[in-house]
């Protein structure tokens, strides 16, 4: 019985699939483009994904001397800083395991006792300060746990 593409992709690993472009390579990347209110997913490679987006060669420069914004240790994640893109600011965020696991517990408790239902500009307003009070949460955080 054959699979669709979601379920296959979903069954397998990355490494299961060629890139969408040249069909020669590893996809490593899963692209996600939105065009006129419909979304589009393309499997790509390192290589094809840095030729058809500017952003994606930026990324891979970054990505090279990269290391944990918050203690200085190795990245594990690193990609775009979403609260920062909310709020209108386009930068890559890299962070070693513990700061990520940290960051995204920091910020999904302040997202909990936050109020709901906002207005877009009220919600806009609580992404900066969530982001700004996150910043500084880990800054201390990482002082107090010592360098580890």
């Amino acid at each position: 019985m054959a699979q669709s593409g979601v379920e296959h992709w979903l069954g397998g690993t990355p490494h299961d699939m060629l890139c969408e472009i040249c069909h020669t390579n590893e996809a490593t990347c899963l692209v996600c483009t939105i065009a006129g209110g419909a979304s589009q997913l393309k499997d790509l490679c390192d290589e094809c994904h840095e030729a058809v987006s500017p952003e994606a060669r930026d990324f891979a420069t970054a990505r090279l001397d990269a290391s944990c914004q918050y203690c200085g240790g190795q990245p594990c994640a690193g990609g775009a800083d979403i609260l920062a893109m909310a709020t209108g600011v386009h930068k890559p965020k890299f962070m070693c395991l513990p700061c990520l696991m940290e960051h995204n517990r920091f910020i999904r408790q302040q997202m909990q006792r936050e109020a709901s239902g906002l207005p877009q500009p009220e919600q806009l307003a609580l992404l900066r300060k969530i982001n700004d009070e996150t910043d500084r949460h880990m800054i201390h955080w990482v002082i107090n746990r010592g360098s580890r």
